[in-house]
C-alpha cells in the first residue's frame, strides 16, 4: 500500500496477529483475560470506500482448574471460545460506529486526548445499546495502552506481546494498575518500521473503523465484541498512535478494566522463595474467593516478524491457589468481611520467571470464580 493514499487497501486480521500478513497489513488482535482464547480472522478493508471480505477463524480455549473445593465445585478460569464464521462489514463509513446513540461525530481531526474520549463515547454507546452500564475513563489503563499502541505502530506489528517481551498484564501492572485488564488491539501487520507522529491528529473515521470492526463480529467469531460488551467491566482506557503521513490507520490498544477492590502494594521484583503478603479489600458485588500464583519463563525480545506469528495470548494458569477455611487449600486465606490477606512464597519448584498474582471472586447469581485482579512480579533466582 502507498502510505497516505486515499482508497489504499489495508488488510486486517482479527485476534490472531498478522500470520501470513502482506505488506501494509492492518491487524486487529484480541486478548480476553482469564483464559482468553486465541482467535484469528482475516479480511481486506478498502480504507477510502469500505469493504471487507473473506474471514477465517481458528480457536483455542483454556480452562484453569485452580483448586478442589470441599464445599463447592472446582473454580474454573473463564473460558473464551471462538470458531469459524463468515462476516462482512462496511468500514469506510464505519457503519454502526459513527453518529448515533447520542454520539455525534466530531468535525475535523482530533488530538490524542480528544480521540481517546471519542473512543470511550463509542464504546459506551455500544454498551448502552446492549443494556449495559457505561465504563469510566481509566488513565492507568490508557497509559498501558499507549505504550503498546506506540510500539505496534513504530514496528509494524499486531500482537499482545511487545517488542520488549512485555504482555498485557505486565504493562498494566507497570503503569500502576491493580485490577484486571483485558485488551483489544489493532495495528499494522507487515513488520515495517515507521516513524511515529509525535503530535498525532486522528480522523474520526479512522477511529470509528476499528470500533466498527470489533462490533461487526458475529458469533462465534466475536471475541472483541464480547470483550466490549462484558457486563463486569467498570473502567476503560485506550492507547492511540499513528505513523507520520498515514491518516487512514489508527493503531489502537483498548484496555477494559474490572475494578472491584483495593489491594495492598506488591513488589515489582523479587527472588525465588521470597514471601509476599497478598492483601486487600474486595468491593460489592464481588465476594472474595481466593488468591492464586502463576509463573511463566521470561521471554526474550522478538522481532516484529516473529511477533506476528505469536497469535492470541492466554493468561497463564495458577500453579497454586489459596482458599478460605472450609476448602481444600495448601494454606487458608484469612478473610474478615471483604478484607483478605495471606503470606505466600514466590516459589514454583525453584524456578525464576514472570509470576502473576491473581485475586479471585464470586458474583451474585453464579458460583463461578472470576479473576478481578492480576499483577505481575519479575522473580529472579537467588
Amino acid at each position: 500500500m502507498r502510505l497516505g493514499q486515499r482508497g489504499a487497501t489495508v488488510s486486517f486480521m482479527v485476534a490472531r496477529a498478522g500470520i501470513g500478513a502482506t505488506a501494509g497489513a492492518f491487524g486487529l488482535s484480541l486478548m480476553l483475560g482469564c483464559g482468553g482464547a486465541s482467535t484469528s480472522e482475516r479480511g481486506e478493508v478498502d480504507v477510502g470506500r469500505g469493504h471487507a471480505a473473506s474471514t477465517e477463524e481458528t480457536s483455542a480455549s483454556f480452562s484453569a482448574t485452580t483448586g478442589e473445593a470441599v464445599q463447592a465445585g472446582e473454580p474454573q478460569g473463564g473460558t473464551a471460545q471462538a470458531g469459524a464464521a463468515g462476516s462482512t462489514q462496511s468500514s469506510g463509513d464505519a457503519r454502526g460506529a459513527a453518529a448515533g446513540g447520542g454520539v455525534q461525530r466530531p468535525k475535523g481531526k482530533l488530538t490524542r486526548a480528544e480521540a481517546e474520549q471519542y473512543v470511550l463515547a463509542l464504546v459506551n454507546r455500544d454498551r448502552a445499546a446492549a443494556g449495559l452500564k457505561p465504563v469510566v475513563w481509566d488513565a492507568t489503563a490508557a497509559k498501558a495502552g499507549l505504550r503498546h499502541a506506540g510500539d505496534m505502530a513504530k514496528h509494524g506489528f499486531t500482537a499482545h506481546h511487545g517488542t520488549d517481551a512485555s504482555v498485557p498484564e505486565e504493562r498494566y501492572t507497570e503503569a500502576g494498575g491493580s485490577g484486571l485488564s483485558m485488551e483489544n488491539a489493532g495495528c499494522f501487520g507487515d513488520a515495517e518500521a515507521r516513524e511515529l507522529d509525535p503530535d498525532p491528529r486522528f480522523t474520526p473515521e479512522s477511529v470509528e473503523r476499528v470500533q466498527a470492526a470489533f462490533m461487526a463480529e458475529v458469533p462465534p467469531a466475536d471475541g472483541h465484541k464480547r470483550n466490549i460488551l462484558m457486563p463486569r467491566h467498570t473502567g476503560f482506557g485506550v492507547g492511540l498512535a499513528k505513523a507520520k503521513g498515514l491518516d487512514e490507520v489508527t493503531c489502537m490498544a483498548q484496555e477494559f478494566v474490572d475494578d472491584y477492590g483495593r489491594y495492598d502494594p506488591l513488589p515489582t521484583r523479587a527472588k525465588v522463595g521470597d514471601v509476599i503478603r497478598v492483601a486487600g479489600e474486595v468491593r460489592a458485588p464481588a465476594s472474595i474467593a481466593g488468591v492464586g500464583l502463576s509463573r511463566v519463563d521470561r521471554q526474550k525480545p522478538r522481532t516484529p516478524k516473529e511477533l506476528l506469528t505469536t497469535g492470541g495470548y492466554p493468561i497463564p494458569a495458577p500453579f497454586v491457589t489459596y482458599f478460605p477455611k472450609g476448602f481444600k487449600t495448601p494454606k487458608p486465606l484469612t478473610v474478615n468481611g471483604n478484607r483478605f490477606e495471606i503470606d505466600v512464597p514466590l516459589d514454583d519448584k525453584g524456578r525464576a520467571g514472570r509470576y502473576g498474582v491473581t485475586v479471585w471472586a464470586t458474583f451474585p447469581g453464579s458460583k463461578d470464580l472470576q479473576v478481578i485482579s492480576l499483577r505481575t512480579i519479575t522473580v529472579e533466582k537467588k
